[in-house]
């Protein structure tokens, strides 16, 4: 009964920060649209045609000023300024929201952006077993901090202090180590590639 709880609780919370981004992307775009279609309708009435490859102009008109100011926001992400903006809020703000640093790093790996801090996908090693994580931070004290995801939900899971000789890098992107664990660890021999006899084997470290 407690498993199925914890299941139940930790899929519930994962489909909530999956959902959260996505609702208030939409909800973002529809303001815009509505705000780029009073801009744009004053002007499209003055056009002598009223559609575009099949597009009424006033919708397609909107459409290219929506992507002309996120190409602006982009150029204006790439200054010295942004980031110090940016840094500023996730110190105040995002840093207090649960899972913000793995949900960035995981957006940045499916968009194919570099992430100046990316987590490095390790096996962390428990007696006999490995288990799939990321490195998260190194200690002063010479632990290690690693995130290691549940399965099929990787956005819960716990954090443990190991020392480093229990922890094994692995060869493979973020994103491929996320979809390893939603998929219940199907197909981790082609994700986790030619591993060392020493990374397989626990024994050879003991």
């Amino acid at each position: 009964m407690k498993a199925i709880i914890q299941f139940l609780r930790t899929t519930l919370v994962g489909g909530l920060l999956f959902l959260v981004p996505i609702i208030v992307l939409a909800i973002v775009l529809d303001k815009a649209f509505s705000i780029a279609r009073r801009l744009v309708d004053p002007l499209s009435a003055l056009l002598p045609f009223e559609s575009v490859i099949g597009l009424r102009t006033p919708i397609l008109m909107a459409v290219l000023l929506i992507a002309f100011f996120c190409f602006l926001a982009g150029f204006f992400a790439r200054t010295q300024l942004a980031n110090r903006i940016v840094r500023g809020l996730e110190e105040s703000v995002l840093s207090k929201v649960p899972g913000y640093a793995l949900i960035k790093s995981m957006s940045g790996s499916v968009l194919g952006a570099e992430e100046q801090r990316n987590f490095p996908v390790v096996l962390a090693r428990f007696d006999d077993a490995w288990q799939l994580g990321f490195r998260i931070d190194d200690l002063a004290d010479g632990l290690v901090a690693v995130y290691l995801p549940g399965a099929p939900n990787p956005h819960s899971g716990a954090v443990y202090f190991m020392t480093a000789d229990r922890v094994e890098p692995v060869s493979m992107p973020f994103s491929a180590a996320m979809q390893c664990m939603r998929h219940l660890g199907a197909g981790s021999n082609v994700v986790l590639g030619e591993m060392s006899a020493q990374a397989t084997s626990p024994d050879a470290r003991a």
